[in-house]
């Protein structure tokens, strides 16, 4: 069963524009083989286990201090669903359905 992760990487210190950094952690996400699903506020990945988040983090908390930011904020959403695999673009693709929306 796959764990679906919400992550929102907000790097402080670094003036008004974040966007390049969110693009390199989303990179960070590619690089590590998970295909990120990116929304206008944060991105989404399928990850084996729990253990992976806390490599994630470290790697994109380390590109991003690399890149300059002295103070990383991130907030985490975990849904570990064991009943049964739904993979991220069901659930975005079915709610979509459902209120009548295309995706982004």
């Amino acid at each position: 069963m796959s764990i679906h992760v919400t992550i929102k990487v907000i790097p402080l210190g670094v003036g008004p524009s974040i966007s390049r950094y969110v693009a390199e952690a989303v990179r960070v996400l590619r690089d590590m083989g998970y295909k990120p699903l990116v929304g206008p506020a944060d991105t989404s990945i399928e990850v084996g286990s729990l253990e992976d988040v806390g490599r994630i983090l470290r790697r994109i908390h380390d590109t991003l201090a690399a890149m300059g930011a002295p103070r990383v904020l991130t907030i985490v959403s975990v849904d570990d669903r064991r009943d049964k695999d739904v993979p991220l673009e069901y659930k975005v693709d079915k709610v979509g359905r459902l209120a009548g929306v295309k995706p982004l």
